[in-house]
């Protein structure tokens, strides 16, 4: 009896299997072709990836070795070049290495240029557009006004930021452009403050708060303090007598 029971069973889910293959069988067919599709466009991506890097990679250092010797105004025109067909690190390399031999070539504007396309590059590594930050602002600290040194720095300015020692002496040296000495000085004290300020901007630090000093206003004197005290009028020290 207990056999015949399993039997009967084992026939109702056989049924009831062979209906919901019936009505849900080419949804579970579908996702498993989906799922062996999505698996190959994977790993068919990560090997095209691959197999790209490599060849920038290649490319690059062929690059780099082929333009050692060249004219800078020559091989930031190559590096421009390769920048716009390459993608990811390799970009970000080729606008740095065009900034730095535009530099090289007397054109201050076009490195500068390039330098800021670093450093508005959301793809680029953070730590990569705050030294292009740094850089730009540099090619600028001679013609920029404290306002807009202040907002072209902003991005690291701020606590955390490796470069914010950088950050805070250009808007000391735009300061003392315009003649804010109180401001460069509070800035500087911040570089001097900081140990993680590197030796060399610590050491130029403290020079520009030595070119600051003469001009900060004097601290006025504690209240309540003495004033010094007057001689009496009239009053004449005697002069010693001379020996005869």
């Amino acid at each position: 009896m207990t056999d015949l029971f399993r039997e009967v069973e084992e026939d109702l889910r056989r049924e009831q299997f062979s209906k919901l293959w019936e009505k849900y069988g080419i949804y579970v067919i579908g996702a498993a072709v989906s799922i062996v599709l999505i698996v190959a466009a994977v790993v068919g991506w990560r090997a095209w990836t691959h197999s790209k890097t490599v060849e920038s990679s290649a490319a690059y250092e062929a690059l780099v070795v082929e333009m050692a010797n060249m004219p800078p105004a020559e091989s930031a025109a190559a590096f421009a070049k390769f920048a716009e067909g390459a993608s990811g690190g390799y970009r970000i390399m080729a606008r740095l290495a065009e900034a730095d031999r535009l530099l090289a070539a007397g054109d201050a504007d076009g490195a500068r240029a390039a330098y800021e396309a670093v450093a508005n590059d959301g793809r680029a590594p953070e730590i990569v557009r705050g030294m292009a930050t740094v850089k730009a602002g540099l090619l600028q600290v001679d013609t920029l006004s404290l306002d807009d040194m202040r907002a072209r720095v902003a991005s690291i300015n701020r606590e955390g930021s490796p470069w914010r020692s950088n950050a805070l002496e250009l808007i000391a040296l735009a300061a003392i452009r315009e003649g804010k000495w109180v401001e460069a000085d509070a800035n500087v004290k911040l570089i001097i403050a900081d140990p993680s300020s590197p030796p060399g901007l610590r050491d130029r630090a403290h020079v520009i708060q030595a070119l600051a000093a003469p001009h900060l206003p004097r601290e006025a004197a504690p209240a309540g303090a003495a004033a010094p005290a007057e001689a009496p009028q009239g009053a004449v020290e005697a002069a010693p007598a001379e020996a005869e």
